[in-house]
């Protein structure tokens, strides 16, 4: 399949192939056309219903009419009228010539120079005027037969033609009896031959349009110097070749020499043609058709002015203020309506009809510029909302609205990029905290070790001890600082496993009874857990939320008043389960409930308790990360926080 391939590529791309298909499609037409007017010409010469003889007969005896008459005029003519009929059929068919007439003035003439063929022997009559001076004047013919009655004897000349056996000489006996023997030896093998020569002939003009533009060794179409012209111009000229042939056709005579000027056209217009559709199949295949042209050329410059006009316009227009704007419209408007007036005033019915239309006009663009302010109302609030991706169209707006319309654009692609500079950032962060915490927690551990070795060390100085002791509380202290931050950032930027499962709530607030009562006793504080008596099952993540519970409890046992109470609550509420956290915080509680959640704040301004400011700021986001919701609430000195999650059914 590749060498066949290969093989009609090459055919393709083969010069000596397209000339010779090009040649072969000039013959195969010029055949064709031969068999369409040798077709007809069988049909008007009758030759399927009339003998062969019968039309040598036909032709033969015009012809022989057209001789005699020469013959005759030659004759009459002047005195070596008979030397001038000799050389008139010395170089003819004419077999014998002979002219007689009752009169005796008459001069007769009697040639023989071949053997006739007696089955086309013709006698044709004149009626002639002889004169006093014994010149005679040729009247009129009246044909090969006569009344004696109407014609006397001696006022009618007659001349008989007999035309020759063998027919060697080229004149129209040769050609008309040539063209007869053809179209009686061709009558029924035309019209296959005519069918094949078209056949080919398309076969050939089809290799043509697919050939056309393909050279050797040059991938693709190449174009020619013909396709850089204009299409138009060789259009035309082709155009005006068909016309200048369809007048001369409309002209023709019935000579030999039309029917040659014919065929010459006929062959230069099949040659016009073929190349004007190859040139056709090139541009078609090159995409240039329609853009090489004068027209298109003209209509894109027109285009282009058109365009730059509109935006030097546009550009003069956006310059106006809108205040301009809306009263020069205002101003034309009324101007409109004053000329309307003024014109149509004694004419009630023009004058209503006119009203009409106006108000039609103004509510139309009335609703079209209400269409556009909603249009942006929404791209604002779509906006507003978070959807940075929303995008005005702006397509049908224009003069302020457009500008507005991208401007709110602009604004979303600002703050898309405000956030991703921000998550960057985000980002950047968690990872130096990560890194750097990292290579922290070599030496702080080291720290720790000794520390702990020296404060079991035997020492009678005791304030080795006690700085050993400050300096181990200390490292710990540092260590879980630092195990927070990074769980934090790690929490805040998503950058943590989450793994869901079914949970129990009721048990979750039972393990919080049973883990924090004796620890929050001990800090001076009661414990009160309330649960439903049914089950409400969330999805979390069970280490993770025990991680939200457990910095809660931690900040109520750091920070509640002493000898008040904790109240932790599970209940349901439009299908999904609320943890409640509340209790009476211990210093007066100054900051907004958000900043309680940001990182390093505490409730406590004086900053002198063990906490580091980071226990809200992790549980929200662990809460969050879960598919749960985190609010807090401060109302006076009582501190609530509210956990929500979807309950399953």
């Amino acid at each position: 399949m590749m060498k066949e391939k290969k093989a009609r590529r090459g055919i393709s791309h083969s010069i000596a192939a397209k000339i010779t298909a090009f040649l072969l499609a000039v013959f195969m037409l010029c055949l064709t056309a031969v068999a369409v007017v040798g077709a007809v010409i069988m049909f008007r010469a009758e030759v399927y219903w009339t003998s062969r003889e019968a039309n040598l007969d036909d032709v033969f005896s015009m012809t022989a009419y057209n001789d005699a008459y020469n013959i005759m005029h030659l004759l009459i003519s002047s005195e070596h009228g008979e030397n001038n009929a000799d050389e008139f059929i010395k170089y003819t068919n004419i077999g014998s010539v002979q002219s007689e007439s009752a009169n005796p003035n008459f001069r007769k003439y009697s040639r023989k120079l071949s053997e006739v063929d007696e089955r086309f022997v013709y006698t044709y009559y004149w009626h002639v005027k002889f004169a006093e001076d014994g010149s005679v004047d040729l009247l009129r013919s009246i044909g090969n037969d006569y009344d004696p009655e109407e014609y006397p004897p001696e006022s009618v000349c007659s001349v008989t033609v007999g035309v020759a056996a063998n027919r060697i000489e080229l004149d129209d006996y040769f050609w008309y009896g040539l063209l007869i023997d053809v179209l009686y030896i061709f009558r029924f093998w035309i019209y296959p031959i005519g069918a094949a020569a078209f056949l080919i002939a398309l076969i050939s003009i089809a290799f043509l349009m697919v050939s056309a533009g393909r050279r050797r060794g040059i991938d693709g179409v190449s174009p020619t110097v013909l396709t850089n012209i204009p299409f138009e111009i060789p259009t035309a000229i082709y155009a005006a070749l068909m016309l200048f042939g369809i007048m001369i056709v409309v002209d023709i005579g019935g000579d030999v020499e039309t029917a040659i000027a014919l065929s010459i056209f006929y062959v230069v217009a099949v040659v016009a043609s073929l190349v004007w559709f190859m040139s056709f199949a090139i541009r078609v295949k090159l995409g240039t058709l329609i853009k090489n042209t004068i027209i298109f050329r003209f209509m894109r410059l027109l285009w282009r002015a058109i365009r730059f006009l509109g935006r030097c316009i546009a550009a003069f227009v956006r310059s106006i203020p809108m205040i301009w704007k809306t009263l020069i419209l205002l101003a034309v408007v009324a101007i409109v309506e004053f000329f309307v007036i003024a014109l149509t005033h004694t004419e009630v019915d023009n004058m209503m009809i006119w009203w009409l239309i106006g108000k039609l006009v103004g509510g139309a663009a009335v609703i079209y510029f209400a269409i556009m302010l909603r249009r942006l109302k929404t791209g604002g609030r779509k906006i507003a909302d978070g959807d940075l991706e929303y995008k005005v169209k702006t397509d049908s707006l224009i003069l302020d609205l457009k500008d507005h319309g991208e401007d709110l654009n602009r604004i979303g692609e600002g703050l898309n990029l405000a956030v991703e500079e921000r998550i960057r950032s985000e980002r950047m962060k968690t990872e130096l905290i990560t890194n750097v915490s990292h290579d922290i927690k070599t030496p702080l551990t080291s720290i720790i070790n000794y520390s702990d070795l020296i404060c079991r060390e035997e020492c009678d100085n005791e304030n080795i001890k006690e700085y050993a002791s400050v300096l181990h509380n200390q490292s710990e202290r540092m260590k879980r600082l630092i195990e927070d931050l990074v769980e934090a950032s790690k929490a805040s930027s998503g950058n943590i496993e989450i793994e869901l499962a079914e949970c129990n709530a009721c048990v979750l607030v039972s393990q919080v009874s049973g883990e924090y009562s004796q620890r929050l006793s001990d800090a001076g504080l009661e414990l009160v857990c309330t649960a439903p008596e049914e089950s409400i099952r969330i999805m979390a993540d069970g280490r993770r939320i025990w991680r939200v519970f457990d910095n809660l409890m931690g900040n109520a046992r750091k920070y509640a008043l002493p000898g008040t109470r904790v109240y932790v609550s599970l209940e349901e509420e439009k299908g999904a389960a609320v943890f409640r956290f509340r209790n009476i915080s211990r210093e007066a509680l100054s900051l907004d409930a958000r900043e309680l959640t940001e990182r390093f704040v505490r409730g406590d301004a004086s900053r002198n308790t063990e906490g580091n400011g980071l226990g809200l700021s992790i549980a929200k986001s662990l809460t969050e990360l879960q598919g749960g919701s985190f609010d807090i609430t401060v109302d006076g000195d009582l501190f609530k926080v509210t956990l929500t999650f979807p309950a399953i059914k």
